[in-house]
């Protein structure tokens, strides 16, 4: 299930950093892409990120459609080194190996962007993504060619078509998503892989075999075989003859049968598993709301008697409206959700 999982689409784009150099044309100073790329996200509004956050701060340009579950923009300059590849310490004293001598260490001809993101995929193919790329560039197209102007092969980007077929080029194909809004469980209907044919011919060859091996050692008894029915030495004969073939063309069958078995694995696990209920963007915001909005209900309404709280929750859900989704509005990219009243 690459890319795609539980109605949502896992894009992991790798764009390469140009390392050509830049020329500031105001004070003629140069300086690097990667250093303006690093500047350029340093500097982007993220939003508020807790209680605390101003409340006129700056939404993320994310935030302008309600399509994205999480976006990362990350620079990638070279793999981690994760130290030295130690081993025995004896075999490599016996074996001359110099423990002060540098050992070869990965590195990258070119820093790389990173974007990666998580957004609905209703249909699950690349239409979602072309539909992704193109909200994308609706509502902050400006801040995606600061970006992406420092990436190779993106010049000249203009339309949202371009930059579509831009992401595609770069994409990493995603084999390992995170989903979890299968709040329930997953109910997955039992199976169990088709494993008959397989044991079957595994106990056809066994079989095979044995009898090859006890006809064989039988045929070199010669003292017995004189002394045997004719049939008998026949049938022993005849089955160190055509016993070992049988063998053979028992187990060719039995390895055609786990290959099937492993391709039988393999197109189930590529299944992507069904949307969750209520796992789409526009759902979770609603929830979020509701939590917040509930949470100051349940606080006002300590005490009331029952006639007022019944009273008070009708009020609540007329003002909060459960069913509706885009009543009261509630965007991304917002720590607090919209304050409503019921009193």
């Amino acid at each position: 299930m690459p890319n795609f999982d539980g109605g949502h689409y896992f894009l992991t784009v790798l764009a390469p950093i140009r390392t050509d150099t830049l020329v500031d044309p105001i004070v003629g100073r140069s300086r690097s892409h990667v250093h303006s790329l690093a500047q350029k996200l340093a500097l982007m509004a993220v939003g508020p990120q807790t209680a605390e956050s101003p409340a006129d701060v700056w939404p993320s340009p994310f935030s302008k459609n309600k399509l994205n579950h999480f976006a990362r923009l990350v620079i990638i300059t070279g793999p981690n080194y994760n130290g030295r590849e130690s081993g025995d310490s004896i075999v490599s004293t016996l074996s001359g190996v110099n423990p002060l001598a540098g050992q070869p260490v990965d590195t990258f001809t070119r820093p790389y962007l990173v974007f990666a993101a998580d957004f609905d995929a209703p249909t699950g193919t690349d239409a979602d993504l072309t539909a992704y790329a193109t909200e994308l560039w609706a509502t902050m197209a400006d801040d995606l060619k600061v970006i992406f102007d420092h990436c190779c092969g993106f010049e000249g980007t203009q339309t949202a078509e371009a930059f579509a077929a831009y992401l595609k080029s770069c994409q990493v194909e995603t084999t390992f998503g995170f989903n979890d809004y299968w709040a329930d469980g997953l109910n997955v209907p039992p199976g169990q892989p088709p494993i008959g044919l397989a044991k079957g011919l595994a106990y056809l060859a066994a079989f095979l075999f044995g009898v090859w091996l006890i006809a064989t050692v039988l045929f070199h008894l010669t003292w017995l075989m004189a002394h045997l029915p004719a049939w008998l030495a026949r049938g022993i004969s005849l089955a160190t003859v055509w016993g070992f073939p049988a063998t053979l063309a028992a187990l060719a069958l039995l390895a055609l049968s786990v290959f099937s078995l492993y391709r039988w694995a393999m197109t189930n696990g590529q299944k992507p598993f069904p949307r969750a209920p209520g796992g789409d963007l526009a759902t979770i915001l609603k929830a979020l709301f509701q939590q917040q909005a509930f949470t100051r209900f349940a606080i006002e309404a300590q005490g009331l008697s029952d006639a007022d709280l019944y009273a008070r929750f009708g009020r609540f859900l007329a003002a909060t409206k459960p069913d509706d989704l885009n009543d009261p509005p509630t965007g991304p990219g917002r720590f607090r959700a919209a304050h409503v009243e019921w009193n």
